[in-house]
């Protein structure tokens, strides 16, 4: 099978495995939320900033390493697990140990045993690094969609009656820990028996991609939780829960998307190195069509910001309404252009990827500072003109590096946005004909309104994106696609 028809295959269990895990996520979160708090929230918004940094440095992007090595031997895999284990070891203990530090320096008490007992899902991870990362690497996305689905809607239950139960955060806590040890028991049950080696010789060359790899990831991971470890000196944790849950909202498109893309891409890319036009064309496309969705579903839910949060959250969740008018704004521009430094860094250009990293260390986590001096709506607000400007610094590094123009760039993501800020101002002036409506009414009734006025511009802007879009689904429904859009 070719890597195109491969890649295909990929995106379709992965995006199935996706789509059914967070219908089932989502209708349970919907109830969870409804039965804790704001503050609940918060405080696992911090928790989970500490462990995914500590996760982040224990991974030492190891499975990245083994991804990229098509025949790595038996004996150096050993040794990465064995070096993968050690690490996650002493990272969860570390936690542990400095939880009381922890929850003095993030302004909430609390913390302390939530913090402890999540630290445990490192371990856990690294357990099933192996048979992950060989999965990935030959693009058998329909094993990991399976075993994706079991923990996913294991860990919905889990959350949703602990929370019954009022558990409050520990409900949030438990259910994250129940996913991670249901996928990783399974992937031990399904991949290959490999048992590790705590020698690290002979692995040079991996333990050096992945620590670079490694460090580009903790400091963008840093980056984008900075907001919530800034944020905790200037706001309350029942305002870091809404701007948390906001947050989530907002990004929900592009988390579970693009991680999708990105893990198909990467190994995608990498195998056509040596075919830059083909490459390039790809790129391009698939900017074109992560644009065609993603303005239209992140602007609306902008311009729906007020119908959503009584519908979905309930009327607790009122104040975090403005937070979720903002956030969407820049989430479309995020998707579209995080194909292309995707493909860039699958291209080997490393170095651009740290300039982008470096842009975003210092750049974003300087407008969170500001914003968050003016509260919930200043933190949110720094989005907005923090991201614009790291992209500024490397974007054109990429388009240079992937022979792209800028023209071409823009021409791809400029219809969907001219219609989808046509479809927004429609929103907001049908507003008032519509606000003495049920809630639920008003939200169906001016989403309809949105999405046919959205198409109905994109017929007239761009008839080349609704057909690279058909030909996309008919790939993806047929049994054979020879290529990727």
């Amino acid at each position: 099978m070719s890597i195109e028809r491969k890649a295909i295959s990929a995106l379709k269990w992965a995006t199935a495995s996706k789509l059914v895990i967070q219908v089932a996520s989502w209708a349970g979160t919907l109830v969870v939320v409804r039965l804790l708090t704001p503050q609940d929230y918060g405080l696992m918004a911090k928790v989970a900033v500490v462990c995914g940094i500590v996760g982040t440095i224990a991974e030492l992007g190891l499975e990245a390493a083994i991804v990229r090595t098509v025949d790595l031997l038996r004996d150096d895999l050993r040794k990465v697990f064995g070096v993968s284990l050690v690490f996650a070891l002493a990272g969860t203990g570390l936690v542990i140990g400095s939880a009381p530090l922890l929850a003095r320096l993030l302004h909430e008490p609390r913390l302390e045993g939530p913090i402890a007992a999540a630290s445990l899902q490192i371990v856990i991870a690294a357990i099933g690094l192996v048979p992950s990362a060989l999965a990935v690497r030959d693009l058998s996305f329909r094993s990991l969609a399976k075993i994706d689905m079991a923990a996913g809607l294991t860990g919905v239950v889990a959350t949703l009656l602990l929370a019954w139960e009022g558990a409050g955060v520990w409900a949030l806590v438990a259910g994250n820990l129940l996913v991670s040890s249901v996928r990783s028991t399974a992937l031990l049950a399904s991949g290959p028996r490999v048992w590790p080696s705590f020698s690290p010789r002979g692995i040079g060359e991996h333990l050096k991609f992945g620590l670079t790899l490694m460090g580009n990831r903790l400091s963008y991971f840093v980056v984008v939780q900075s907001d919530v470890l800034i944020g905790s000196a200037f706001l309350s944790t029942t305002e870091i829960g809404r701007y948390a849950v906001a947050l989530q909202l907002a990004t929900l498109p592009m988390t579970k998307v693009m991680g999708t893309i990105n893990q198909i891409a990467l190994p995608a890319v990498a195998r056509q190195q040596q075919e830059p036009e083909r490459v390039r064309q790809t790129v391009l496309k698939s900017v074109g069509l992560i644009s065609l969705l993603a303005f239209p579903v992140l602007w609306g839910i902008s311009a729906l910001a007020p119908e959503l949060v009584r519908v979905l959250l309930g009327s607790n969740w009122l104040e975090a309404v403005p937070a979720l008018t903002i956030l969407p704004l820049i989430v479309p521009l995020r998707m579209a252009l995080g194909v292309l430094f995707t493909a860039s860094l699958a291209m080997g250009n490393r170095q651009i990827d740290l300039l982008s990293t470096t842009a975003n260390f210092v750049l974003l986590p300087g407008g969170f500072y500001v914003g968050a001096h003016w509260g919930l709506l200043g933190l949110c607000s720094a989005w907005l003109v923090s991201v614009p400007l790291a992209y500024a610094v490397s974007l054109p590094l990429v388009l240079r590096a992937m022979g792209i123009r800028a023209r071409e760039l823009v021409i791809e993501f400029a219809a969907p946005a001219m219609a989808a800020g046509g479809m927004y101002a429609a929103i907001a002036t049908l507003r008032p004909a519509v606000a003495a409506l049920p809630a639920l009414v008003a939200l169906v009734a001016l989403s309809a309104v949105g999405g046919l006025l959205y198409l109905a511009l994109m017929g007239l802007f761009s008839r080349r994106h609704l057909a690279i879009a058909r030909n996309f689904g008919r790939s993806l429904l047929a049994r054979d696609a020879p290529t990727l859009v």
